[in-house]
């Protein structure tokens, strides 16, 4: 008899939880991916049209981060402020977030268990101790498509404003495994080789090192390494080599896992998610060319606008890392960091 209740009651419960996860995502997924549906945010001195700068500051100081406040206070750059854009993800990929999050869990190893598409963890609460880690594995398969291509100009400018170095290149992420939209396509591209992505980067200048060309393949397991191979023109041969992710790319100061704010390995990070925060950021510009300007023209000076953003600490496991810590400020609506902090080992904010 009291085995019998006791399988009742865990069947109730089991279904009862089940029922209860049917009916939140809904207003879940409503409140991830349309926060701005009710209203965009609102606050006191900070209405489209206010200018922020050097000497107007004083209403976006609870409003930006402390690193990108200083530089304002300083005079290094002034924008002004533009009403919120509503910018959702794809609805393929919130439809695979309501069909499929339910049962994604973190395995024993950090890695995601069940995944199949869409946002993993729809649901982040800051008094869970995996929520940092649940928070870069949503970073990692936020909305991405099936492929991304760029032509990019990489840039060391120096503080007069010059170009120290130019490096012109051709760059295209193909996406295989886990996709929300396929157009009819397997959604598990390369699962027979578990690959979640092949990176190719093709340098057309300057001639030093034109027709360099890299080729990644990025593991669904982040557990497993990167594979990466290069071609260089000048010894006509293709090496298969160990890419380090906290090594400096192209003698600049920017890390290799720096790109996108963050495309190293989770494992290698303690992550902690700090909470939300409303935050004036340049997202949202309304112009076919972003304008750079301010000291150096380093600095974004299209309107900024207020976004809501999950703000996630990431803590170095190896004790030689050129960094003590980086902190993400990812945008709650489609899960893109808008800002990415470093500080060196004493803690100071460097870059």
């Amino acid at each position: 008899m009291q085995r019998q209740l006791l399988s009742i009651v865990v069947v109730l419960f089991w279904v009862s939880w089940h029922v209860a996860w049917a009916e939140m995502p809904d207003s879940t997924l409503q409140a991830m991916f349309h926060p701005y549906a009710d209203g965009k945010p609102s606050v006191e001195g900070l209405a489209p049209g206010t200018k922020i700068g050097q000497d107007s500051w004083q209403g976006a100081q609870d409003y930006l981060p402390a690193g990108i406040l200083d530089k304002i206070k300083a005079g290094e750059l002034a924008f002004e402020v533009q009403e919120t854009t509503d910018l959702p993800v794809s609805e393929a990929y919130i439809t695979a977030t309501h069909n499929h999050s339910a049962q994604v869990q973190l395995g024993a190893d950090g890695e995601l268990d069940g995944y199949v598409a869409g946002l993993p963890f729809p649901v982040l609460d800051p008094a869970d101790d995996q929520a940092g880690l649940k928070a870069a594995w949503n970073l990692r398969h936020r909305d991405f498509g099936n492929i991304v291509q760029i032509w990019n100009t990489f840039r060391l400018v120096t503080e007069s404003g010059s170009s120290d170095r130019e490096i012109e290149n051709y760059y295209v992420v193909a996406y295989g495994m886990h996709r929300p939209q396929t157009n009819g396509d397997d959604p598990n591209l390369w699962k027979e080789d578990n690959i979640l992505y092949k990176e190719y980067f093709h340098i057309t200048a300057p001639f030093d090192l034109k027709n360099t060309i890299s080729l990644k393949h990025r593991s669904v397991r982040d557990q497993a390494k990167d594979e990466d191979w290069v071609y260089s023109p000048a010894g006509r041969k293709v090496r298969k080599i160990i890419m380090k992710h906290e090594d400096a790319a192209f003698d600049s100061a920017i890390l290799n896992d720096d790109y996108f704010c963050f495309s190293g390995y989770i494992r290698n990070y303690t992550w902690k998610l700090a909470g939300s925060r409303q935050l004036l950021a340049p997202v949202g510009t309304r112009a076919a060319k972003t304008t750079f300007g301010g000291r150096g023209g380093w600095y974004p000076v299209d309107p900024w606008e207020l976004r809501v953003v999950f703000v996630l600490e990431g803590i170095p496991q190896d004790d030689d890392h050129p960094y003590s810590k980086r902190v993400l400020y990812i945008d709650r609506q489609m899960f893109v960091p808008v800002y990415a902090l470093m500080y060196d080992r004493e803690g100071v904010h460097t870059k």
